[in-house]
């Protein structure tokens, strides 16, 4: 932790060489790394016996982000540095109550379905009171005061619900019903609050146009039902209908139509539907190995769009260069292993769930924000966790982080020759 804090420290200071800023700014980036460390202690005083490499990853990625933020900031993208810097102090104090007000987390199993219908009744408050931002309904609150995003607290209660269901009604789901297409699925008495959860969401993510979180929605109920069930034919069905869902979308919304195109063909509209990725791409080829340096790259709100948002990896790309992402990839790639070791090691069903499901979460939402940046896949509005500036993202993934250490707490699998 404290060596994130002084990589952190270091970056800020190259930031500032590079761009002229007196050297005493840099100690504000160091002040939520600080918090980060000081959350640790207070977590070993609440119970030591927890998850030990999970935060430190964390706090990898954080030393990694601000200074790149704080960059931006300093080209004119808003306040994004000094704002994540606040949200992860705000993060880590979430992190703290998460850890010290869920004394047992299997407890949360009792509330499966409130979660399920307060998931429901976050994204309907989105659907009637939110305001768009580049065609997008996802943020509630007063113009010019503070915003925030329901749908990604939507996200850990769904979690919730379906790590509930599932450990409660997985021997049902597992159970020989009637055959459709050939193939035996359940009684629909034990789907059908499944379903219906989860394809309200679905339908409601897709009209508000957050396609990013559809996409992650129908990811981990994939992956919660292969878990419950074992079952590969619920995953090769499961997959068949997403790009059915797919092909559908794409001639149904035009929205979907346009980033579909620019994936395909962005040199067919260089300078609006594809300017966004082409000029990730050529941040990317710009960077090379070792990068530009710190500070010395020319994104701005001119030359590529979001580019602390959904392009906060492109700004890597190009500043510390393969290198950098390779570091960045790496962390990412630790707190996923380190998520899903906490889901293996659980001893409670509703624990190892819980887990697998923040955990699926977690990696696809990297998965996709990376692919869509390097032009893998189409292009969606999703934030990198941890990396990307948002405020509810980067609080969302401090509740997240928090849950998985309470398994690791409450459900970890007793050490050989312990008593």
């Amino acid at each position: 932790m404290c060596l994130a804090a002084l990589i952190s420290g270091a970056a800020a200071l190259q930031v500032c060489h590079a761009l002229d800023v007196p050297l005493h700014h840099a100690s504000r980036l160091v002040l939520a790394l600080c918090v980060l460390v000081l959350a640790t202690f207070l977590l070993d005083r609440v119970s030591p016996h927890r998850d030990h490499v999970l935060l430190p990853a964390v706090a990898g990625l954080i030393a990694c982000s601000l200074p790149i933020l704080w960059r931006l900031e300093l080209a004119g993208v808003g306040a994004a540095g000094s704002r994540q810097m606040w949200w992860t102090i705000v993060g880590a104090v979430a992190l703290v109550a998460t850890y010290v007000l869920v004394p047992d987390v299997r407890r949360l199993a009792r509330y499966k379905y409130l979660c399920g219908i307060g998931a429901i009744l976050l994204i309907v408050v989105t659907m009637a009171w939110g305001h768009e931002v580049n065609g997008a309904r996802l943020w509630v609150g007063l113009p010019g005061l503070l915003t925030f995003q329901p749908t990604e607290l939507a996200k850990i209660l769904i979690c919730i619900f379906l790590a509930g269901y599932i450990a409660a009604k997985g021997d049902m789901l597992v159970a020989r019903g009637p055959r459709f297409l050939g193939v035996s699925v359940p009684e629909m008495r034990y789907v059908a609050p499944l379903l219906l959860v989860v394809m309200f969401s679905l339908m409601m993510f897709v009209r508000q146009r957050d396609l990013g979180a559809a996409v992650l929605v129908f990811g981990v109920v994939l992956a919660m039902v292969y878990l419950a069930t074992g079952r590969k034919t619920y995953v090769v069905l499961g997959v068949l209908l997403f790009l059915a869902g797919g092909v559908a979308a794409n001639h149904a919304f035009p929205h979907v139509h346009r980033r579909v195109d620019a994936w395909l063909n962005p040199w067919a509209d260089p300078t609006a539907s594809g300017f966004q990725i082409l000029q990730s791409l050529f941040c990317f080829g710009e960077g090379g190995v070792v990068g530009t340096g710190l500070g010395q790259g020319l994104p701005d709100p001119r030359q590529l769009p979001a580019a602390h948002t959904d392009l906060a990896i492109s700004v890597v790309g190009e500043e510390l260069g393969l290198a950098g992402l390779i570091v960045i990839l790496l962390l990412a790639a630790m707190v996923a292993y380190r998520s899903f070791a906490i889901a293996w090691n659980s001893r409670d069903r509703f624990g190892s769930l819980l887990a697998a499901a923040l955990s699926t979460t977690f990696a696809l939402q990297t998965l996709v924000i990376v692919g869509g940046a390097t032009k893998l896949i189409p292009l969606t509005g999703i934030t990198f966790p941890f990396v990307s500036y948002g405020g509810t993202s980067v609080l969302a993934n401090f509740v997240s982080m928090g849950l998985l250490l309470c398994v690791s707490r409450d459900c970890a699998q007793p050490e050989v020759g312990a008593p």
